[in-house]
């Protein structure tokens, strides 16, 4: 019964078709290349180009020995607590992902206090379901 509410609700969504469009203020790749041909001399530009080569490899050196990062879907927090853990982030200067990050190294690293956060993590599991069924119940019995 769900699959069919979920489909009226995607049957009734519009979206408006915007036409693509050309920026005219940034020039074609082909003719900037050439305008920056014409005005610098050969020999400036192959100093430039060294230049710029060993500084990019530099850049690329540096970035590799930082942990590459994934983006996780959306965490869906209780509202009170999104913002209590914003306002503190943000006091601290720390994005939340990064606080949740450290957090999480910490309880990994003492199984008394991942023991808790699990105990905490499964009656929160729980309460959520019960939201959700009770949600679900709602919108059927309303008639939508």
């Amino acid at each position: 019964m769900s699959d069919s509410i979920l489909d009226q609700i995607r049957s009734n969504r519009k979206r408006t078709v915007v036409p693509s469009r050309e920026d005219t203020l940034i020039a074609p790749k082909q003719e900037s290349e050439q305008i920056t041909q014409q005005s610098t001399p050969a020999n400036e530009t192959s100093k430039e180009t060294t230049a710029d080569n060993s500084t990019l490899e530099e850049l690329k050196a540096e970035l590799a020995k930082i942990p590459p990062t994934r983006r996780h879907s959306a965490v869906v927090l209780d509202a009170e607590i999104d913002a209590n853990l914003t306002r503190f982030c943000k006091e601290k200067g720390v994005t939340v992902e990064v606080f949740l990050e450290a957090a999480w190294l910490q309880a990994v690293a003492s199984s008394e206090l991942m023991e808790k956060i699990l105990l905490e993590a499964k009656c929160r599991y729980d309460s959520r379901k019960l939201a959700g069924k009770l949600r679900r119940l709602i919108t059927m019995l309303s008639g939508r």
